[in-house]
């Protein structure tokens, strides 16, 4: 299977910069130099925090991105799913749940406390079946 061609530029990413956590003391606590890099047209992501160094974390996300980004575009496009694409909508202080493809909604005591999300996930099944 052939891999459609890509043009990114740096215009396609979101690099963050953070502090990273754990072993390393002062030094990794008190400088923004891990990286954190989005693909903004798939919502992909990926960290690089094992380097002292901004080019290496930098380096190391951007290697993970594009191992994740290649492996989305080479899934067939029926199976590629947005990583921002909203399921359901969990709404505790209106007691519903809602899912977006069936339009079911349930009470959300009995989906998240009673954990009874059989009925949403069939009528979810039902939903995509039909279209």
């Amino acid at each position: 299977m052939k891999l459609p061609e890509l043009h990114l530029t740096k215009k396609d990413f979101d690099v963050d910069w953070f502090s990273g956590t754990g072993a390393g003391g002062q030094y990794r606590n008190k400088h923004m130099n891990c990286c954190r890099i989005t693909h903004i047209a798939t919502g992909l992501r990926a960290t690089g925090q094992s380097q002292r160094d901004r080019p290496g974390n930098q380096s190391e996300a951007f290697e993970k991105l594009a191992r994740l980004v290649i492996a989305h575009y080479a899934a067939p496009p029926e199976g590629r799913r947005s990583t921002n694409e909203v399921i359901r909508n969990y709404h505790a202080e209106r007691n519903e749940v809602l899912d977006k493809a069936s339009r079911k909604r349930m009470p959300y005591k009995a989906v998240v406390e009673g954990g009874d999300i059989g009925p949403m996930i069939e009528a979810r099944a039902e939903a995509i079946r039909t279209l």
